[in-house]
């Protein structure tokens, strides 16, 4: 144990231990020989009987030492790990490209139809899209949103749609006839989709829907949707 005493403010004395005489500790420190001595060494001698008797009263006292709380980490699936790695790849690739740069998009006009798939779609899907067979789930209205507040929109409600087995839905982006230059934010809207990953097709939707003002798009099932269906299938047979 190490202590420091401290006398009248002027004289500190380091205390190793506590096994050892008081007096070969006055004997060693070397008090000046004045009319107030004597009372320096008594207060002294007073101040190391604190420090013994504290110390005596320590002595038999355990440090308590602190519980500690086992964590156990639950190990996740191993096919739902590699699907959430491929999706955070599949996000880190997109991240990296210019969804605001017009460079590598194609422009078009307010009254164009905008249409796309992916490839190995089937056609009779393509046309169900097309004539608006499949009935929009969900969707999103992007008037009076600037170009990045549209991007995280679209973005949003496809990863929700992907992640939720929602197969159609509807953007409602306008047509652009004022815009500057025209159709800015429907080339936008054409230009993104093209680049998701989670995008099957896309095709200007049916006049009751909003016509050149609008777009439907076919999500893919995710790979749980796909494991799903293949178990209903098996069942059947």
């Amino acid at each position: 144990m190490i202590k420091y005493i401290q006398i009248n403010n002027d004289i500190i004395m380091l205390i190793i231990g506590i096994d050892m005489y008081k007096d070969n500790y006055v004997e060693m420190f070397d008090f000046e020989e004045d009319e107030n001595n004597e009372s320096l060494e008594e207060e002294f001698v007073k101040n190391f009987d604190e420090e013994l008797s504290f110390a005596d009263q320590m002595k038999g006292i355990k440090v308590m030492k602190q519980d500690k709380v086992a964590t156990v980490t639950p190990i996740m699936d191993p096919e739902t790990s590699a699907r959430r790695k491929k999706h955070c790849m599949d996000e880190k690739k997109e991240e990296q490209l210019d969804f605001f740069s017009t460079a590598n998009m194609d422009f078009v006009q307010p009254h164009d139809d905008i249409s796309y798939k992916c490839s190995g779609l089937q056609y009779g899907v393509m046309r169900k899209l097309k004539s608006g067979e499949y009935l929009p789930q969900t969707g999103v209205d992007l008037h009076h949103h600037t170009i990045e507040q549209a991007y995280k929109k679209v973005r949003k409600l496809i990863v929700h749609a992907f992640e939720n087995d929602i197969r159609c839905l509807l953007i409602i982006h306008g047509k652009g006839e004022f815009s500057k230059p025209k159709a800015l934010l429907k080339s936008y809207v054409a230009h993104w989709l093209r680049q998701m990953p989670e995008v099957l097709a896309y095709h200007t939707a049916m006049p009751y829907h909003g016509d050149k003002g609008a777009t439907y798009v076919l999500i893919k099932k995710s790979d749980e949707a796909k494991e799903n269906n293949r178990e209903r299938f098996s069942k059947r047979r």
